[in-house]
């Protein structure tokens, strides 16, 4: 297929697939301008400035800055990827006609690559001219005689190599990950197949979640026990990213694993018609919930990791030093954003589910099932597999944030050096601000999706029994 082919079909299509490459190119410029920010944080050095806040201003801090920047592109690729998934039954059709009309498979790959890749590139580019924008106008006028102090970093530019890679690099991930996504997708003149059949796997999950949410609860006995205390902090950073990466895999993974057992708990004991089909729905497609709750139980675990964080924290420093409390209200916010994000990739997701099974709502609406009752069971299949999801998500966090910084604070109290004695605090558990997490998300995510649910009416309509399925 020559390179003026592949442009052209990876360009067009239907309304949907406008939609699609639109929500992929928002998704991967709000994606760059955080990596860019990152970046910028990253090369300020001692001489720039001065700033306002100290935690551009001390240099140590940035580290911390950087990683937390870096935490917040996770919910927002999460939503590229579910923003790819807008109108696939459609896609999925449309690659199908190309093969009847003589493309191979590795033609029709290349071409949903391509899409993904463009859209990615696109958006890339316009989340460099709105920070370069940004940059000059909020960068503000030196005051006549006076020393400028700058709210944020505008006088720094990273180096055009990081720039380059940045830019260079979200669509070239884009386009690879594409191309891995339909590894197992053969495209046939008459439709789409999966070469695998959508049943989670059990064991793998619960392994990575226990060596994962364990090692980072015994962190600090680890690390006496490897003789690390000595060593430079970032093997223990290292280990202890490693451990996250395996909690995390096992907490995502797990979810189709829990809606599957959830499905099939349900199903023959349940009577209301709702929690059936729900039921149903969990035990047919697994693997959805596990791509819906996917941004939202990162950013509960990130989050609860950040509460056990403060409440350490905060009880070993000055009380009246306001840093730490303010820059963990900074921290709080940040999660809060991701958390809003990876809820509107949760309603993006929902949306999309119920437009692609339009004539199955549509066969049940003609059959006489009430409207209602198949919103409550929309509704259901995407909390009650997030419900335990959520919950174990906040108790790893909560594990590994008192596992690495320990649950007492010891001091010496005493008037004088005779009187010195040794107190020792236990750090109580921040069950009210765990709560909050877990609550906001599960409420959050209940708004959401009922927000999709507009689209139910539409997708009800008797007409859509002459849909493609």
């Amino acid at each position: 297929m020559r390179a003026s082919t592949l442009l052209r079909f990876a360009t067009t299509g239907s309304r949907q697939d406008t939609v699609r490459i639109v929500m992929t190119a928002l998704g991967a410029a709000i994606g760059t301008i955080a990596l860019l920010c990152a970046l910028t944080v990253a090369v300020t050095g001692a001489g720039d400035g001065p700033y306002e806040s100290n935690l551009l201003s001390e240099t140590d801090l940035h580290p911390g800055v950087v990683i937390a920047l870096a935490l917040l592109c996770i919910p927002i690729l999460a939503l590229v990827g579910q923003c790819s998934r807008i109108g696939a039954p459609a896609r999925d059709r449309r690659l199908a006609s190309l093969r009847m009309a003589g493309a191979s498979p590795g033609d029709v790959t290349r071409v949903a690559a391509t899409e993904s890749g463009i859209a990615a590139g696109a958006g890339a580019l316009a989340g460099l001219a709105v920070y370069l924008v940004a940059r000059r106008l909020l960068d503000p006028a030196t005051p006549p005689g006076g020393t400028l102090v700058r709210t944020l970093p505008t006088d720094v530019l990273p180096p055009w190599w990081g720039l380059l890679a940045i830019v260079a690099g979200i669509p070239v991930l884009a386009t690879l990950f594409s191309a891995l996504a339909l590894r197992r997708v053969a495209v046939t003149p008459f439709g789409v197949l999966r070469a695998q059949r959508d049943i989670p796997a059990r064991i793998v999950p619960a392994v990575f979640l226990m060596i994962g949410a364990g090692g980072m609860a015994a962190f600090t006995a680890i690390i006496e026990l490897l003789d690390l205390d000595s060593q430079p902090m970032a093997y223990g950073v290292l280990i202890f990213l490693a451990l996250f990466v395996l909690a995390a895999i096992g907490l995502v993974q797990g979810t189709a694993a829990v809606a599957a057992v959830l499905g099939r708990f349900l199903a023959p004991r349940v009577r209301s018609p709702s929690l059936l089909i729900a039921s149903r729905r969990m035990i047919a497609l697994p693997l959805s919930a596990s791509r819906t709750s996917s941004a939202i139980l990162l950013a509960v675990l990130v989050g609860a990791i950040m509460q056990g964080a403060r409440l350490n924290i905060l009880r070993t420093t000055d009380s009246s030093n306001p840093f730490y409390a303010d820059t963990f209200d900074l921290i709080d916010i940040a999660v809060a954003v991701a958390i809003a994000i990876a809820a509107a990739g949760l309603l993006v997701n929902a949306a999309e589910g119920i437009v692609s099974r339009r004539r199955s709502y549509a066969a049940l609406a003609a059959g006489g099932t009430p409207r209602p009752v198949l919103a409550r069971a929309a509704l259901a299949e995407t909390l009650l597999p997030l419900i335990p999801g959520v919950i174990l998500a906040a108790a790893t966090g909560i594990l590994a944030a008192r596992g690495v910084l320990g649950t007492r604070i010891e001091s010496m109290a005493g008037t004088g050096i005779e009187d010195q004695r040794l107190v020792v605090e236990h750090v109580p558990v921040p069950w009210t601000e765990l709560g909050v997490l877990v609550g906001g998300s599960l409420a959050l995510t209940f708004v959401t999706t009922a927000i999709a649910l507009l689209f139910l009416r539409a997708a009800t309509d008797p007409s859509e029994l002459r849909a493609a399925a």
